[in-house]
């Protein structure tokens, strides 16, 4: 079972053993563009999730729908496996001002993983909750038509990422999908949970934006439903598999308003 708290991640059937990201690049642009930090979108149509500059692992706190979640990473748990940060004590790093995407960005999310021979990530929850196995407060996304973010990936890190949309529909935690178990050891493949829809991203090693469409850029391994149910939204992953070794900064993360 991995660690980290968005829910993932046990891959059978799930299609994430295969190498994250590999079909290409979804909605690329370059950084810088935009006073908000080079954001596809225009400003006036995103909605932050956060830019880090609080210096601290949680994210923007908003009021109405209670959007108060963190930051965090998590591992299959391969022994001599070693991730940055340790899941649980996720920190923003402090940017170089010649390594920011543009001029007066101080923070931003990072993560880095060797050795894990299934998956890896850095993962962000919409809500926060005491305990993850026994509360499952959802996030209503559905005032949003996608996300938008910046990303750069580090010298000799896999650039094939999937940003993998967490929710009620495919996550344990919300009683709909089925695990396998001693009484039930193969449930139908298109019933079975960490089903994960997701956007193939393929990522560069300088600072560059990345919009993403709910409806046209992400997929589902076992098509269960061709839409995400947006109401049911636990977080998001920023994913490695099969093996890949990765090293990544994410930066003014946001959803783009309908």
């Amino acid at each position: 079972m991995a660690t980290g708290g968005t829910g993932a991640t046990s891959q059978a059937g799930a299609g994430g053993s295969t190498n994250a990201g590999t079909t290409g690049m979804a909605g690329s642009s370059a950084a810088g563009t935009s006073a908000a930090g080079g954001s596809a979108a225009g400003a006036s149509s995103l909605d932050l999730i956060d830019n880090l500059e609080d210096g601290d692992g949680s994210i923007r706190l908003v009021a109405t729908p209670r959007r108060d979640g963190i930051w965090d990473s998590g591992n299959d748990a391969t022994v001599g496996g070693v991730q940055t940060p340790v899941p649980g004590m996720f920190k923003p790093v402090a940017l170089l001002a010649a390594d920011a995407p543009y001029a007066g960005d101080k923070y931003a999310a990072y993560s880095k993983a060797t050795g894990f021979t299934s998956y890896a990530f850095m993962n962000v929850s919409m809500r926060s909750w005491p305990t993850y196995d026994t509360t499952y407060p959802k996030y209503d996304a559905s005032g949003y038509k996608g996300l938008t973010f910046l990303a750069k990936a580090g010298s000799g890190s896999s650039l094939g990422m999937r940003v993998r949309f967490i929710s009620g529909d495919t996550d344990p935690r919300g009683g709909k999908c089925k695990l396998a178990t001693a009484q039930d050891p193969s449930p139908p493949e298109d019933e079975l949970c960490y089903n994960h829809y997701y956007a193939p991203v393929t990522l560069s090693n300088s600072w560059a934006t990345y919009t993403l469409s709910f409806t046209d850029d992400f997929l589902q391994p076992v098509v269960t439903n061709p839409t995400i149910d947006l109401t049911e939204m636990y977080g998001l992953e920023f994913y490695f598999g099969s093996g890949d070794n990765y090293e990544i900064w994410v930066d003014d993360l946001s959803f783009v308003r309908n």
